[in-house]
Parts: structure tokens; sequence; C-alpha cells
């Protein structure tokens, strides 16, 4: 007589991974929390159907992501998709929801110890929970100077005060920072520059001639700053019609000049060092700009500083905007020889002018060997820019024959010192 045990050689008491047959047929994932602050850690688990922990055997998916490990430490808030994986098997999806820290302290930084009056000072925001955990949170938080709110964590300074700043958030207040404000020195000698303004048109085939050598000229020096004034198409306005009058009073087009009074030579692309020669060496006179957007505004700080006096001097600062797509047309072999083009891109588009367009006197007080003179402008940003993010500001000092003497701007955000 013979008989067999009904037990399966497999009976160990442990199921067998990886599905099918009489072995697992479905996981489970779970948290050791569904929610946390950010900062803090969150470990997973994996159950097998049968009960058994099958977590060392599973890998974890974060969004789709495998991880390390079971435990994970989320780097935003947000919610978050867990999933485990065993063998063949996919468990369902659960969510860990990621909530902001709740902020016992804030703190504000800068990485400037001090700052020029004229100059930007920029700030960071630290917020401590109650494990003396630190995370920044600037965007979500109030910074004030002086006793007033500001737009953001940028500040531009107009005064020698020394800038007294905290941060709010959640009705918790940081100390104060302090971070002191210097006065700005001129240099005995500053860089040569160099003004280019170009008198154009969309409707102006030839003139892409000139667009091409300006762009020739950004590639060989930084000490050229352009101007763009449009007539007779959708960039005109008032202020370009006066400054072309200025300096193209013939209405010749295309017609470019340098320095307020020079003519850049014909085949302009062939003559870009006539430019570039010009913003060598050093001068007597320069300037220090800087530009900034708050809000709906913009604000502008502009120094004229002199070495050397000079008598009936003028100060013209222009508002530009650049990446305006328009057509334009085109006689030359230029962009691929198409004609029109487009989607031409303008640039260095005069917009507006902060003073008059030949230049506001400066007074004989501030123009003297050693003398600076100090503007500051806070206006609305003119409707007619499009995108305030490709706003430029150059200053120039001009003389009352409209020789341009001293050039210097940039894009807004940018602080462009003395030089």
């Amino acid at each position: 007589m013979y008989s067999c045990s009904s037990d399966s050689d497999n009976d160990t008491g442990e199921p067998s991974p990886g599905g099918g047959g009489s072995g697992i047929t479905s996981i489970t994932v779970t948290a050791s929390s569904n929610s946390i602050e950010l900062g803090g850690s969150v470990t997973f688990t994996v159950t097998a159907n049968d009960g058994s922990n099958v977590t060392t055997s599973s890998t974890i998916l974060v969004n789709n992501s495998t991880i390390q490990g079971v435990e994970y430490t989320p780097t935003a808030t947000g919610s978050y998709q867990i999933t485990a994986k065993n063998g063949s098997l996919t468990s369902g999806a659960i969510s860990v929801e990621v909530t902001p820290p709740v902020i016992t302290a804030l703190r504000v930084e800068s990485t400037e110890t001090s700052i020029k009056i004229g100059d930007t000072a920029d700030f960071t925001v630290i917020g401590t929970d109650a494990g003396g955990n630190e995370y920044t949170i600037t965007d979500s938080a109030t910074l004030t100077v002086n006793g007033n709110a500001i737009t953001g964590s940028r500040f531009m300074t107009l005064t020698t005060d020394d800038l007294v700043v905290t941060a709010d958030k959640d009705g918790i207040t940081s100390d104060v920072f302090n971070l002191p404000v210097t006065d700005e020195t001129a240099p005995g000698t500053f860089q040569r520059t160099v003004s280019l303004i170009d008198a154009t048109g969309g409707w102006c085939g030839w003139c892409t001639r000139v667009s091409y050598g300006i762009e020739l000229v950004e590639a060989a020096t930084d000490k050229a700053f352009i101007v763009a004034a449009h007539t007779g198409d959708p960039m005109q306005n008032s202020f370009s019609t006066a400054l072309i009058a200025q300096v193209n009073p013939g209405g010749s087009y295309p017609t470019a000049v340098l320095n307020g009074t020079t003519e850049w030579t014909y085949p302009e692309p062939s003559n870009v060092a006539q430019v570039t020669n010009l913003a060598t060496g050093t001068t007597s006179r320069g300037l220090s700009v800087n530009s900034m957007v708050v809000g709906n505004n913009l604000q502008v700080y502009v120094s004229a500083a002199f070495a050397q006096a000079m008598p009936n001097a003028k100060l013209a600062v222009y508002v530009l905007e650049s990446g305006i797509v328009s057509s334009q047309a085109n006689y030359t072999s230029y962009y691929g020889g198409v004609d029109p083009i487009t989607d031409f891109v303008h640039n260095h588009t005069l917009r507006h002018s902060l003073t008059a367009v030949l230049g506001d006197a400066i007074p004989a007080g501030n123009s003297g060997a050693g003398q600076k003179y100090t503007q500051t402008y806070d206006i609305a940003i003119p409707s007619s820019i499009a995108d305030r993010s490709k706003i430029s500001v150059v200053a120039m000092i001009i003389d009352n024959t409209f020789d341009i003497v001293s050039s210097n701007g940039g894009h807004t955000g940018e602080d462009k010192d003395f030089e």
C-alpha cells in the first residue's frame, strides 16, 4: 500500500511572489502618512493579497519615477502619485499631499553688504519651521523697505538713506535687516562709447542693410547704444518723428547717424570699424544708468558725471523696446533676400522719451569739472510697449549742436555703472 501527502513541495508558509498560479495575485501600497509638510519624509509599505509584507522585494514609484528604498522626501509642495511593482504585479495608485511647512520665524538676507545710490538690491526671505528646518519663501512673503511694501524682491535705491527691510508672511514679521547705501563715486576718466541712431521704417526696403550692419556692430562691441526711430509704420510716434527731424532732415532712407552728427558710411555692413573705432579710448564725461520694472511702472536712475566742464550740456533719456515682430520690406540680399519679411524682429525701437527728445538742459552748477547731475524717473509703462520684459533705457549727454559725447544704458534690471 502506498500513499502521498496532500502538501506541496513548496509548503514553506511564504507566498510565491510574481503573481499567477498559487502565488500572489495582487499587491497594495500604503504610506506612513497621506499628508506631510514640505521638508518631511514618508515611508511606504507593500502588502500582498494574502496579507504578507513584500516591501523588500518591491519597487516604489513616485509620479512614475522609481525611487531608491522605501523612504521619500519631497522637494516641492503638491500631490504625489505613488505605485508599487512586484514582479509582474503593479499596485493601484495612492496620493500623498505635500503641504507648505508651518513657518514660525522669518529672516531677510542679501548677497550685498552695501550698495551705491542708484543700484538695485536683491533680497531673499528664509522661513524656519518648528523643527529648525529652513526654506526659501521669497515669492510668498511680502517685503517692506523703509516702511513701504514693495513689489517683488528687488529694490532700486534712489537716496543715500540706509535700507531698513523686513519680511511678513501669515502674521509673522522678521527682524529688521539693514543694508547700508553709499554715494556713487565717478572715476576721473570714462570708457568712450558710441551712439547709433537709425532712421528707419517697415516700408523701407533698403533699411535692412543698416539692420544687418547693426547686428555686426553688436557682435563686435558692447559699447554701442542703438536707437531705432521709425517713421511711416505702426512704430512711429511723436518722439521718433522729432528725433528723425534732427538726424535726417533731408528724409533720405536709410540713414544711420553716429554720435548725433556723423553719418554711417555706405555700405554700412562693410564699415563696422567706423562705429567701433568711436567706442575706443577714454573721455571726460560718463553716465551711470539703472532701470527696473516695478508693477506697472518703470523706474529709472541716471547720473551724468563730468571730469571736465561742459557748458550747455543736455541729458536725453530714451525708453526702447526690442523683439517687436512686424513686416519689413527688403530690397537687399540680406535675410535670405525675402521680400517682404513678414516676421522681421525690430529691436531698439524708440517708444518714449523721459526728457525732451533733444535733451533737457543740465544746470551749469552740475556740469562743471568734478560735478555730477542725477535724475530719477518713475512713470507708468507707456501703453505702446507690448512686452515689458523687452524694455531697455538709453541715456545720452548731448551738447547744443546735438553732438552726443557719452551714452550708456541697458535692459531693465541691469546696473550700468560708470566705466
